[in-house]
C-alpha cells in the first residue's frame, strides 16, 4: 500500500507540475487575439506584445480554465441528462457509455453532437474571460483605464501640424491669420 500511495502522490505531483509548465507556456500567448483586435498589430507583434503583458498571469489563467472546464461539463450534463432520461424511460435504451454498441443510430448521433455543442456554447465565455484578463493586465501595467477615461472625456487627440486655435500649443506649424469677419451691409440677408 505504501508503493501505491507513493505512486499516486507522484502522479498527482507530476500532473500539477506539467499543468503549471503548460499554463506557463500557453499563458504567454493567451492575449494574441485581443492584441490583434484591440491594438491592431500584426501576428508577430501581437505575440511579442502578449509575452510582455502576460508575465505573472499563470494563476489567473489556470483559474479561468478551471471555471470554463466546470462550466463546459455543467452544460454537457444539462444537455445529456434529459437525453439520457428520454432514452431510458421512453425508448428503453441503456444510456451508459459502456453499452454504446447497443445504442440506436439517433441516440448515438445525439450523444456525439452534445459534447461539441456544449463547447461551442461556451466558447464566447472563454473569449470574454480572456478579454477581461487582457483589459485587467493593461489596467494594472499601463493605466489603460485612465487612457480610456481620457479618450471618452476629451475626445480624440488632435494630430500634430494641424491648423486649429490650439495649433501653436501642440504643433510646430505656424498658425495662419484667420480672415477678417464679413462686413455688415446693414441689409437683411446682405442683398
Amino acid at each position: 500500500w505504501l508503493i501505491t500511495l507513493i505512486f499516486i502522490l507522484g502522479a498527482v505531483g507530476a500532473t500539477v507540475v506539467a499543468l503549471w509548465i503548460f499554463f506557463l507556456m500557453v499563458g504567454r500567448v493567451a492575449y494574441v487575439p485581443q492584441v490583434m483586435l484591440v491594438e491592431g498589430r500584426s501576428v508577430v507583434e501581437s505575440i511579442s506584445r502578449s509575452f510582455s503583458l502576460a508575465r505573472g498571469n499563470v494563476r489567473r489563467l489556470m483559474a479561468m480554465t478551471l471555471f470554463i472546464t466546470f462550466a463546459t461539463y455543467a452544460a454537457l450534463a444539462i444537455l445529456l441528462v434529459p437525453l439520457g432520461w428520454y432514452a431510458y424511460f421512453w425508448e428503453g435504451i441503456d444510456p451508459s457509455p459502456w453499452n454504446s454498441t447497443t445504442w440506436p443510430m439517433w441516440y448515438s448521433i445525439a450523444y456525439s453532437t452534445i459534447g461539441p455543442l456544449s463547447s461551442i456554447l461556451l466558447a464566447p465565455v472563454w473569449m470574454l474571460g480572456l478579454s477581461l484578463l487582457y483589459v485587467d493586465e493593461r489596467v494594472r501595467h499601463e493605466g489603460y483605464d485612465i487612457e480610456l477615461m481620457a479618450a471618452r472625456q476629451l475626445g480624440e487627440m488632435p494630430k500634430l501640424a494641424v491648423e486649429s486655435p490650439f495649433g501653436p500649443a501642440i504643433s510646430e506649424a505656424v498658425r495662419k491669420e484667420s480672415p477678417p469677419p464679413p462686413m455688415s451691409s446693414g441689409r437683411i440677408l446682405g442683398i
